[in-house]
């Protein structure tokens, strides 16, 4: 059986991953014959499961000279028959001058520094734009990029969802889910733990139960977690009770308990980012939180753009938060009471 190759570059940040996963879907609905490899990042390769049957090379996010020697050599020796560009690096958009028998898609972005120039653009089979430069009506990062790919007549959902979990807990059956991001909440907003504790006690007051989880890496806010809170800890695989509240803590989660945990939630109150956009995939009733420091009309225009590209296209909601956090925490209590 005779079948084309297909390259799908995507080795960026895992919220770029997710925004990109619906035209991930149309690609593979479209070459569903076909065999795909994709190129994902060290960043955000934990969550290759949802590509189950797609060949997958781990790359870095800031390409090494020794890693474009690589992938040049990878189009030389492989005969690619389709190429999509969804992650617009520079180096990528040079390979369709070496490689002219290739179909290379590519989304592209117009800045004050375009990716790539208008010479390299028109090199490209196809191409869609993300402009970061006019305050206008626009379509969504998400929107965008499925628009690259032509649709398939029978689009099925071909992201997998469902692997086999090893551990020695079960989650509650009914909760919220958040996630305590230390940029937010610390650096943005100046709260520290005592008062993200209250902001824990609020939601506990109002849902079943509450589950959370919090930045990987941060070995005295997580200890601190620890400490406070009853948690399931993903590296010994076992439940830890500390008290009688109905707050769990998830210490060091994994890409796919992640998943699932969101999956499986009543509603998730996030900061904007990863979380919500699983919260979007996994069609769940999410709030996203947000702040802005703007200090003039520079600052607004590049926050009001940002959040029109980023912003899934339809039923997201958002709390944009106040550094005085009895003011939040009213705000809050009004959108879950």
């Amino acid at each position: 059986m005779s079948y084309k190759k297909i390259l799908i570059l995507k080795n960026d940040r895992t919220g770029d991953l997710l925004v990109s996963i619906n035209a991930i879907n149309r690609i593979l609905n479209k070459h569903s014959n076909d065999k795909i490899t994709i190129f994902l990042s060290k960043i955000n390769y934990k969550f290759g499961f949802f590509f189950k049957d797609v060949n997958k090379k781990i790359f870095n996010f800031d390409l090494n000279l020794f890693e474009k020697i690589k992938i040049f050599f990878y189009f030389l020796i492989n005969r690619i028959d389709t190429v999509y560009i969804l992650t617009p690096k520079n180096f990528y958009f040079y390979l369709p001058l070496f490689f002219k028998k290739t179909k290379f898609y590519g989304l592209t972005i117009k800045s004050k520094k375009n990716r790539p120039n208008e010479y390299l653009k028109n090199k490209l089979f196809k191409y869609v734009t993300l402009d970061r430069v006019n305050l206008k009506k626009r379509l969504s990062s998400y929107q965008v990029q499925e628009n690259l790919i032509e649709k398939s007549e029978i689009s099925k959902n071909l992201i997998n969802v469902k692997e086999k979990i090893n551990h020695n807990f079960k989650l509650p059956k009914k909760y919220l889910f958040f996630h305590y991001k230390h940029k937010l909440f610390n650096e943005l907003l100046n709260w520290d733990l005592k008062q993200i504790e209250i902001l824990l006690d609020l939601f506990s007051k109002n849902y079943e139960n509450v589950v959370f989880s919090s930045d990987i890496n941060a070995p005295k806010i997580n200890k601190y977690f620890i400490q406070k809170f009853n948690h399931f800890d993903f590296i010994n695989k076992n439940e830890i009770k500390t008290n009688d509240k109905n707050i769990y803590y998830l210490h060091e989660i994994d890409g796919y308990n992640l998943f699932n945990t969101v999956n499986n939630s009543s509603k998730v109150i996030c900061p904007e980012g990863i979380i919500s956009h699983l919260g979007y995939f996994c069609k769940k009733d999410t709030t996203a939180l947000l702040h802005f420091n703007i200090n003039n009309r520079g600052n607004l225009i590049d926050q009001l753009i940002s959040c029109k590209e980023w912003f899934p296209p339809n039923n997201y909601k958002f709390c944009v938060l106040k550094k005085n956090f009895n003011q939040s925490l009213n705000k809050l209590n009004k959108r879950i009471s």
